[in-house]
């Protein structure tokens, strides 16, 4: 074999009950271990949460049974998977695996990891991070749920390639791993193949025939469904491959769960130029394998994606700022009764927009949301319900904190931490991107927004100054319904500090942590921010200011609480159009006395890399 040559193994899963014992899963996997360390293989991929029955697509409302289902501690030497790991070293071949991970910081996650059996050691860990499906059950008793939203956390270390050692005559092969879900996101394949990928590993557990969760004919031919679920697995395998020059594994448990329920099979091996090398021919345990040039991927990167060349980044923008679609505005329909002059249907009532030349657009504004914590939801949570409240001529750009800012701000030390995290990757982005006015979406007085109004011209503003000079313009008396009560005790400085303490009813703590407002159910979180919005009523509030971003979405419900009577400012949406309207004035930042840049004096001292 050539020395970049690596053979690589799916071992696929065929059903696995929910009544079935775990060392009954356990031996299964073992033995297509040994079948494919006999033929040769080197890495071994098996599939997601491979240890038990795909179990969430069951309602499990007891703590106790819930918690069974993971893996807690570390999997390699827990006593219910070690085996397996043990193993791997013995064999000395690598293996890849999907579990349902029980996180020291009591967090639950789909993961994957890679082990390296002759080191003993874990090269990588992945976390699923498109997660399917639904929080709640469908109505439908005999429908196929899919509740990871339920059970898991959306991963959090994104999609990071690994190098492997002692493998293809130690060329250490680039390699990252997604999860199921993952691999119909184009956005997933990208971020690895940016990373130089040469072999994707991907397990898998996928629906044959579930007509409430892809929003498909109930009255379909479950066998027609398998099929065209099989066609978009293999689509996106080879696509993936093919479009980012890389060789990619995947795993299937599959075969009929519980007598019910149809998963796919169709583990395969692909190469870099999206073809078939090898595929399962059954949906029982089998060993799919084939040898893996990874020479092979040179061509494709450094021809046809060839990145480096090729790549138009200024044009993809929209990618990572938008998250839903956002339809073009409709063209205006009007009637007409003159003759048509244009070469059009006389009797075409349809008028196109006036021409460029004829009407010269506004000059786009383009303002920045900037999340300071590094929880990408929230900031995409921002953006999706925003964005449909602007004028045509403004654009609504996300950012969020990178690590190590912490994924909430819910403290001195959170908002210290968070502002220079976000501060280090901003700079450089305004001096590339000069966005028009910049809104820093935390409802605090955040040491972020001085920062940035000190080093920018451009105007500045955070989401609680916002949604209080709205709330003053809107009402005589405001409230504001916070997060935590160590919250509620810090906007009590801050609307001292805005000068603004005459015009407060008061301030009321829903109870909740900033990630509790997307992880806990729904109906609970309505529930405490209704309560204190009620309870900042009856102290007197004309207007309720929700008082973190994290409430973005929520405003409608809690109009729905206090009245027809009581206004409800929401403080991106009011940050946004805040700045839209300062920067149409032509506002920018003063620079003759607090705001000056500090950025000359640190270079004088030697800190320029501040």
């Amino acid at each position: 074999m050539p020395s970049s040559t690596v053979r690589l193994a799916a071992a696929q899963m065929g059903a696995t009950h929910r009544s079935d014992p775990r060392k009954k899963t356990l031996e299964r996997m073992l033995e297509l271990l040994n079948d494919a360390a006999s033929q040769g293989a080197e890495v071994v991929l098996f599939p997601e949460i491979a240890f038990t029955t795909f179990f969430p697509r069951y309602l499990i409302d007891d703590a106790d049974e819930l918690a069974s289902w993971f893996e807690h501690g570390d999997v390699t030497t827990s006593g219910n998977t070690a085996p397996l790991f043990d193993k791997a070293r013995q064999l000395g071949v690598d293996i890849s695996l999907g579990f349902a991970e029980a996180a020291e910081s009591g967090e639950r996650f789909n993961s994957s990891i890679y082990y390296h059996a002759k080191s003993g050691n874990v090269l990588s860990k992945y976390r699923k991070i498109h997660l399917p499906g639904d929080f709640e059950p469908f109505d439908d008793p005999e429908a196929v749920n899919q509740l990871e939203k339920r059970y898991f956390k959306p991963g959090d270390l994104g999609f990071q390639a690994f190098r492997v050692p002692d493998l293809a005559e130690s060329s250490e092969p680039i390699m990252g791993m997604m999860i199921c879900n993952d691999r119909r996101w184009t956005e997933a394949w990208r971020c690895l193949g940016l990373q130089g990928v040469e072999v994707v590993l991907c397990g898998y557990n996928t629906p044959g025939f579930a007509p409430h969760l892809f929003g498909s004919d109930k009255n379909a031919d479950p066998k027609q469904a398998e099929q065209t679920a099989l066609f978009h697995h293999k689509l996106v395998m080879q696509h993936g491959s093919y479009t980012n020059a890389t060789f990619s594994v995947c795993a299937a448990r599959c075969g009929v769960d519980d007598g019910k329920y149809s998963l796919i099979g169709g583990s395969c091996i692909v190469g870099p130029e999206g073809d078939i090398l090898a595929e399962a021919k059954t949906v029982e345990d089998e060993i799919v394998i084939a040898d893996c040039d990874l020479s092979a991927c040179r061509q494709g990167k450094t021809r046809t994606f060839d990145f480096a060349r090729h790549r138009r980044v200024e044009h993809y923008s929209r990618i990572v700022e938008q998250t839903g679609i956002i339809e073009p505005p409709e063209l205006s329909d009007t009637t007409s009764h003159s003759p048509s002059t244009n070469g059009s249907h006389p009797n075409s009532n349809h008028q196109l927009p006036p021409s460029p030349a004829a009407t010269p657009p506004p000059k786009p504004i383009r303002i920045l949301l900037c999340n300071p914590n590094a929880t990408p939801s929230m900031t995409a949570s921002c953006l999706a319900l925003t964005t449909p409240t602007l004028p045509p001529d403004v654009s609504l750009h996300a950012f969020t904190a990178p690590p190590p800012a912490p994924t909430a701000i819910e403290s001195s030390t959170d908002n210290v931490l968070s502002a220079a995290a976000a501060f280090r990757a901003l700079l450089p982005l305004q001096n590339r991107e000069n966005y028009s006015a910049v809104l820093v979406a935390c409802f605090s007085d955040h040491a972020l927004i001085r920062m940035l109004r000190e080093e920018l011209d451009v105007p500045v503003i955070g989401i609680m100054e916002a949604s209080l000079f709205a709330a003053r313009t809107l009402g005589a008396r405001f409230g504001i319904v916070a997060t935590s009560h160590r919250s509620a005790i810090g906007h009590v400085d801050a609307v001292r500090q805005y000068g603004m303490e005459a015009f407060c009813a008061g301030i009321e703590s829903c109870g909740l942590g900033v990630l509790g407002l997307e992880r806990k159910p729904r109906e609970e979180v309505l529930g405490a921010m209704q309560d204190a919005a009620r309870r900042l009523v009856g102290r007197g509030a004309e207007v309720v200011a929700l008082g973190c971003a994290g409430m973005s979405g929520v405003k409608g419900a809690v109009e729905e609480a206090v009245g027809a009577e009581v206004r409800v400012v929401d403080g991106v949406v009011a940050g946004v159009q805040h700045l839209v309207g300062v920067v149409r004035m032509g506002g920018r930042t003063a620079k003759g006395g607090l705001f000056a840049s500090s950025a000359v004096v640190r270079r004088a001292r030697g800190q320029g890399y501040i």
